[in-house]
């Protein structure tokens, strides 16, 4: 198998409250129609924590307090190729006001009904750590072919 050369990092953030979850219904690939987390690509000279920040405002117009790191998730697509390492935060302390996005369509979702939303497989993998902190970080690896042919699956 030949990996990708170059790797991006990127963040994601649960952002919690009363209950519920916000999700962003994506636009555009990888995951077109699947609801995840908002989020995105680290710029250069940006910590993990700096990006989550920066990337939840531009796509939510929330500002995120203390985001905590519940998840490390390794993504390869040999196919694209594409190799992507995620930090995967959880916000329960916010201010400001949701605003639409071109990303997809962002929208507050009860907890109890996360399992049955279309997300990304590694999302379904990864949710019971992000809403239950007791259970440590959670750390997987997942090598697709395509992001529907998953080759390599690793949980830590």
């Amino acid at each position: 198998m030949t990996f990708p050369k170059h790797i991006i990092n990127g963040t994601l953030c649960y952002i919690l409250h009363d209950e519920r979850v916000l999700l962003l219904r994506r636009h555009f690939k990888p995951y077109i129609g699947l609801w995840t987390a908002p989020g995105g690509k680290t710029e250069h000279g940006e910590s993990p924590q700096e990006t989550v920040h920066r990337e939840i405002y531009e796509e939510t117009g929330l500002t995120i307090k203390n985001p905590v790191l519940r998840a490390l998730q390794t993504s390869v697509d040999i196919h694209y190729p594409v190799h992507w390492m995620l930090y995967i935060f959880v916000a329960t302390d916010f201010s400001g006001q949701l605003m639409t996005t071109t990303e997809g369509i962002l929208q507050w979702h009860a907890l109890q009904d996360v399992p049955q939303l279309k997300r990304p497989y590694p999302d379904t993998l990864h949710w019971e750590g992000i809403i239950n902190e007791k259970q440590g970080l959670w750390q997987g690896k997942f090598v697709y072919d395509t992001p529907e042919k998953l080759l390599e699956e690793t949980i830590y």
